[in-house]
């Protein structure tokens, strides 16, 4: 549920628009891991329809696995990202600034173990940018608003 408060009840800085609780950071961390390891998989099977079923069986111990560096790399620069973000009042540049903040951290860490190749833009870019978009997106309505003026 998005809330939009007063002024006077709003704890964070005047100018602060939109602002993510804890709450709202471990649905979006959620989403954005589930999505980051769907995706592969999705590509995999695809591309391999007999291993279908192998390659989807893999999905639950990836999301658990994979929690560490999504919680290592992600979860700080989504922090981060989200910090700049508060005076935009506008959710749709936020899940814009996420994706590609996604395909970016994405892309540097595939390069760094892979090289350039159109693996890391499969594996490493393309499910980053999805999963940060779409985790982003999840979190629209957790958010907190506020549509009053700046006071400073």
């Amino acid at each position: 549920m998005s809330s939009t408060n007063h002024p006077s009840f709003w704890p964070y800085d005047a100018r602060d628009r939109v602002v993510l609780g804890w709450k709202g950071l471990v649905v979006g961390v959620l989403v954005a891991d589930v999505v980051f390891f769907l995706v592969p998989r999705v590509i995999s099977a695809s591309q391999n329809p007999q291993y279908a079923e192998y390659q989807l069986s893999f999905l639950p111990i990836l999301i658990v696995v994979g929690a560490l560096p999504i919680g290592l790399v992600g979860v700080p620069t989504a922090m981060q990202l989200g910090k700049v973000l508060r005076g935009i009042r506008n959710q749709w540049i936020h899940v814009a600034a996420f994706i590609a903040a996604g395909a970016l951290v994405g892309t540097l860490v595939g390069v760094t173990f892979t090289g350039w190749t159109t693996h890391t833009l499969a594996y490493m870019s393309l499910p980053a940018a999805l999963g940060s978009g779409i985790g982003r997106l999840a979190v629209w309505k957790l958010v907190h608003i506020n549509d009053h003026p700046s006071l400073t």
